[in-house]
């Protein structure tokens, strides 16, 4: 019996060691830092804001629309890209571009010629209109002239003559003098209305000569042709929906007449859009990283270089954008104009501090809090926040080297 009762007491010393130790595993195992937890340490921190960009030159050749396209008689007011080179081409200066409609100029051209001889064809029944009548007048006043003449002889002879007879004569050479001066005055004023009539309408032929010139010129401009050396690339347009290249078919105006660029590689720059909730963070001079596509993402260190000054609409954004440039060093024989490239602009650092996850952070009643793993349960801690990014939060205290911290807020 008693070998019985002992073999017993040690099966149940044994089970409750067992039931022991598999309590103490479960707890070890369950209380190991996993996945949900974050080992807080010291690093250097740096806050950033992220957006694409694509390489632009900051210096270039502007191909545009010919001058003679913004004459406002010619009504040229846009022109349709009808052929356009590939862009990345190598030219020379003079080489061929692009071509702009033609057809259009051609029609314009051809109405203003029916124009021009219809009134070229005005103008000369004017001239012989206007020479016919002022022939009429002239034939009116020879004829009042000699009537003018005889009475002023008959008031010569009337000397001899009774004084009744006198003042007669006076009075017929009186009317036919003023009957003169009437036709003559009426003369001199047609004459006038009519040389007035006719270098208006000369004027008019001037211009529709002028402009049937220009029309012509604007047809052999239209092929458009480099200004100097250098590679082609297309230029662009914006609109709500954001810069766009030019490419054939496109519209072109005076107020919009950049067709391509000749861009200077020597400085380059990465152009992006920056919301405006953000531009006020950035300056002219703050760093950031450029990470090129087309070179699986090699990463240069640039610097802002310019920021608009007003914003625009764009689409793919919640807010208003700023256009921003940030300089690179120039590699001619590795990056180009029109890469596209992803941005970091740097716009907080600090070195050597306490940083956590944003999501482990969690904000009541305007104060800061984590949760922390202690022995057997865990417990909220208050923290003093600082500099905060899109992912990462310094701690400046409330926390040290090396504690365990939940990385999300724990469910209720």
């Amino acid at each position: 019996m008693s070998y019985f009762r002992h073999h017993k007491k040690k099966i149940a010393l044994a089970s409750i060691g067992l039931i022991i130790l598999v309590t103490l595993a479960a707890y070890f195992l369950k209380s190991k830092p996993a996945e949900n937890y974050y080992k807080v340490k010291r690093e250097n921190f740096e806050s950033i804001i992220a957006c694409k960009g694509e390489i632009q030159s900051e210096k270039s050749t502007l191909i545009t629309i010919p001058e003679i396209f913004g004459d406002v008689t010619l009504e040229l007011y846009e022109s349709r890209i009808k052929d356009l080179i590939p862009e990345g081409s190598i030219v020379k200066q003079g080489d061929y571009v692009a071509l702009l409609d033609q057809g259009t100029i051609k029609q314009y051209k051809e109405a203003n010629e029916e124009i021009l001889k219809k009134e070229a064809f005005e103008l000369t029944d004017s001239k012989i209109d206007s020479a016919v009548d002022l022939v009429a007048l002239r034939q009116d006043l020879e004829q009042f002239t000699f009537d003018v003449k005889v009475k002023k002889i008959e008031l010569e002879q009337s000397v001899y003559e009774s004084p009744a007879y006198q003042r007669k004569a006076a009075m017929a050479y009186e009317r036919t003098s003023m009957l003169y001066d009437e036709k003559y005055r009426a003369y001199l004023i047609l004459q006038k209305s009519l040389r007035i009539r006719i270098q208006r309408d000369e004027e008019v032929i001037r211009k529709l000569r002028l402009k049937d010139k220009n029309y012509g010129i604007a047809f052999e401009q239209a092929r458009i042709k480099a200004p100097k050396d250098g590679m082609l690339i297309y230029g662009r347009t914006f609109g709500r929906s954001g810069p766009r290249k030019i490419t054939i078919e496109a519209m072109v105006s005076m107020h919009s007449p950049t067709i391509a660029t000749l861009p200077e590689l020597s400085v380059l720059n990465s152009e992006t859009y920056v919301e405006e909730i953000y531009i006020s963070k950035i300056k002219i001079g703050d760093s950031a990283r450029v990470f090129v596509d087309a070179l699986k993402n090699e990463q240069r260190i640039g610097v802002i270089s310019s920021i608009s000054n007003v914003g625009q609409e764009m689409v793919g954004f919640d807010s208003k954008v700023f256009k921003v440039n940030i300089r690179i060093a120039s590699e001619k024989n590795k990056i180009k104009p029109a890469m596209t490239t992803n941005n970091e602009i740097i716009i907080a650092k600090e070195s050597n501090v306490l940083v956590i996850p944003r999501t482990a952070l969690i904000l009541e009643n305007g104060k800061s809090f984590v949760i922390t793993k202690g022995f057997g349960e865990n417990r909220k801690k208050e923290v003093i926040a600082g500099t905060k990014s899109d992912k990462q939060v310094v701690i400046k205290s409330g926390l040290m080297d090396g504690e365990l911290i939940l990385l999300n807020r724990p469910e209720l």
